[in-house]
Formats: structure tokens, C-alpha cells, sequence
């Protein structure tokens, strides 16, 4: 019998597969326990319409994501900080102070999608990754004057 997991069911699947066991498993356990239905017709074409649904927002975030990486390579982004003695910075540049400055600059990248080695703690030119998306990253460069 083919049913549809409401939720993860050791042994048998994990949420929204669709498997086929025993008839007697399915009637008295799963079914009754709330823990699948029944896989007929319509919870298919549903099951269906859902997962091109999800995998449509998937390339389009993914089409997003790369034309993102397009527009940020290779450019150059300028933060003015203090200098304490020595030319090292007060504090250091932080992915969340690179991620409002591409913000005002008009990308939208959230800070957890740089990558830095270690804070940037003096003046010179960094290269920075962003990751954007699974498979997707674009690297730039941020100026600390």
C-alpha cells in the first residue's frame, strides 16, 4: 500500500516521501497513529504540484544568487575606519560592517554569507568571499583607508 509520511518514521522514510508498505502497517499503525495517509490521486497531484513548486523557488533563488555574484565581481568597496597607534584599527572590520556597506552600495548580501579568514584589523586591500548560494560565491575587494 502506498502512503504519504505526515513525519519521520524510523525504518520506513522521512516527511513527504511516499513509500509502499504492508497493508496491516499502514491501516494499524501509520495511518492510525496520524503519522501518513493514504497516497491516492489527489494527495499525489498535490505531493507534485508542491515539490515543482519548491524546486521553481530553488532556481529562481539560485538565478538570483548568480546574477548577484556577477554584479559584485571583482569590485572594490571603500570603508573608512580609525586608526589607533601603529596604524592598526580600533576594533576590526566585521562581516556585518561589509555586509551594510554592500547594502548601501545596493547589494543584498547577508552577513552570513561572508567568509573572511579573520577580521580585517588593518589598513590595505582584502579580498572577501561571499557565499551566495549552494555552489554559488563571488569574490571582491574591501579598501580600509
Amino acid at each position: 500500500m502506498k502512503v504519504i509520511l505526515i513525519s519521520d518514521v524510523k525504518g520506513s522514510g522521512k516527511k513527504g516521501e511516499i513509500v509502499n508498505v504492508s497493508d496491516g502497517y499502514a491501516k494499524n499503525f501509520l495511518i492510525k497513529k496520524g503519522l501518513a495517509k493514504l497516497a491516492d490521486k489527489v494527495i499525489m497531484q498535490e505531493k507534485a504540484s508542491k515539490d515543482a513548486s519548491i524546486e521553481r523557488t530553488k532556481q529562481l533563488e539560485k538565478e538570483r544568487a548568480e546574477e548577484l555574484a556577477k554584479r559584485l565581481k571583482n569590485k572594490t568597496f571603500k570603508i573608512t575606519a580609525r586608526l589607533g597607534e601603529n596604524g592598526k584599527l580600533f576594533g576590526a572590520i566585521t562581516s556585518k560592517e561589509i555586509a551594510n556597506v554592500l547594502s548601501l552600495e545596493g547589494y543584498e548580501v547577508d552577513k552570513k554569507q561572508i567568509v573572511l579568514e579573520s577580521p580585517i584589523k588593518t589598513t590595505g586591500k582584502f579580498s572577501v568571499d561571499a557565499k551566495l548560494y549552494s555552489g554559488v560565491s563571488a569574490k571582491f575587494d574591501i579598501l580600509v583607508e
